[in-house]
């Protein structure tokens, strides 16, 4: 491209023609749009912001409930847990972003544009109005000028036109023998009278061209006046925008962020947690072979076991808890001498079932008494007996206990279990049944015990209750 091209020639979209100033005027109408079309951006990067967070929420919450529920064990499940935990601290960190995007960049803009800006009832806003009627003033006393010389212009060269095309009409006429010596006179005269024309228009020509040169200084100093002040005003807009690009840059810039620095670092501490060996060893004490077993031993048979009703659960359980009886399904028979000297058959059987209040701490079941009870004769106790023989051979339910130490603490679940620590010696008053639980007495207290958290105490832990 040559140095001429760059030259704005006139009649082109300088900004001093006629109603050029108009796009200079669109810009201070542009702003106000860019404006609203700023705090729209910041919006959608807001709620951007905001479903990012809410599913990373929904991403951690989904997974740490896996986590929890699934296969996972020891320090191995903790630090995933842990790293999950960061998502859901990052997704508080994204919607503090978006507070910050809508509550202090786009309320600033919103502020800006309030004060800077007046709505027109038309449209549009009132700072432009004002600018275009100011650069039409500037601009009217030079535009007439400027009409006339185009006015002038045009006359000219229409003159000029006319003069050229009656010289020709001239030449023609002359060298032509039909036309006569009057008719070259008045071709002749129109020739002159055209030429009369073109210097006249001339005249009037340059005439107006020196008027319009020599208010060019005005019109440019008027215009240039008001131009200034549409820069000024567009330079306070741009001088805004850069301003909320830097509080933008502010709010999205995380890298100096120090709680993300501590969430990453705390991540990082979180992994360097995780002990492999740790979660095999967690695994053979609780699943593997490091854990309890009771090995199978000799027992006696005993015919002062009781059999005791079961409650309703999973579970069975040798009282049915604080304050409920305790039902009595098997007794051991008692003598003749004892069975003629018994009470009536109603006070045998209401004493058949004995509540814990009743007993005390005793935890032994007054079976003396049961028998000294007896209302039927040798052969009903004798059936009785023969009937309940396998639940007793079972459960090896006895009036005697067999003291155990605890191996391990265990804290009860429920109210009907026992609670002991490590090194905790107690009587176990029942075997395990078929789900591994016994019931022992300790502290004067009867309850349910996990069968592989204790061990007999050798050939001494039998105690007459």
């Amino acid at each position: 491209m040559s140095l001429q091209d760059d030259i704005i020639l006139p009649n082109s979209d300088s900004f001093w023609e006629v109603d050029s100033f108009k796009l200079t005027v669109k810009r201070s109408e542009d702003g106000l749009q860019m404006c609203n079309e700023i705090m729209k951006l910041i919006q959608e990067r807001a709620d951007i912001e905001k479903e990012y967070a809410k599913r990373l929420k929904a991403w951690a919450k989904k997974w740490n409930d896996s986590f929890e529920k699934g296969p996972e064990y020891g320090t191995n499940k903790s630090t995933w847990k842990k790293a999950l935990d960061e998502a859901d601290r990052m997704g508080d960190v994204h919607l503090s972003i978006k507070d910050h995007l809508v509550n202090d960049v786009q309320a600033e803009i919103k502020e800006w544009r309030n004060d800077n800006y007046k709505k027109q009832m038309v449209g549009g806003c009132k700072e432009a109005k004002v600018f275009e009627d100011e650069f039409k003033k500037a601009q009217k006393p030079w535009s007439k000028r400027l009409g006339k010389v185009v006015k002038c212009k045009k006359d000219y060269h229409l003159a000029c036109k006319l003069e050229k095309t009656a010289a020709n009409q001239e030449n023609n006429a002359r060298n032509s023998p039909e036309v006569s010596a009057d008719q070259l006179k008045k071709f002749h005269e129109r020739v002159e009278k055209c030429r009369k024309d073109v210097e006249v228009s001339k005249v009037k020509y340059e005439q107006a061209l020196l008027e319009l040169n020599a208010y060019n200084a005005k019109y440019v100093e008027d215009m240039t006046e008001v131009y200034n002040r549409t820069q000024e005003f567009e330079e306070k807009r741009l001088k805004f925008f850069k301003k909320v690009l830097y509080d933008l840059h502010s709010c999205l810039d995380q890298t100096q962020n120090r709680s993300i620095s501590e969430i990453y670092g705390q991540f990082k501490q979180h992994i360097s947690e995780l002990e492999p060996g740790e979660d095999l060893k967690w695994w053979s004490l609780h699943h593997g072979v490091d854990m309890p077993m009771a090995w199978p031993a000799f027992e006696e048979y005993s015919t002062e076991f009781h059999t005791i009703s079961r409650k309703e659960k999973v579970k069975s359980a040798y009282i049915s808890g604080i304050g409920d009886g305790v039902t009595l399904t098997a007794v051991q028979k008692s003598d003749p001498v004892a069975t003629a000297n018994s009470r009536t058959q109603s006070s045998a059987v209401d004493t058949a079932t004995l509540t814990l209040s009743e007993r005390g701490n005793d935890c032994r079941p007054t079976s003396a008494l049961v028998k000294s009870q007896n209302p039927f004769g040798e052969d009903e106790w004798e059936y009785d007996n023969s009937g309940m023989q396998d639940d007793s051979h079972t459960n090896s339910a006895s009036s005697s206990g067999v003291k155990v130490k605890a191996l391990f603490s265990y804290e009860g679940q429920e109210s009907d279990e026992l609670s002991f620590q490590a090194g905790d010696v107690f009587v176990k008053m029942r075997d395990r049944d078929d789900q591994g639980w016994c019931t022992g007495c300790k502290d004067g207290r009867i309850g349910l015990y996990p069968d592989n958290y204790v061990q007999v105490i050798g050939g001494e832990g039998r105690e007459k209750l």
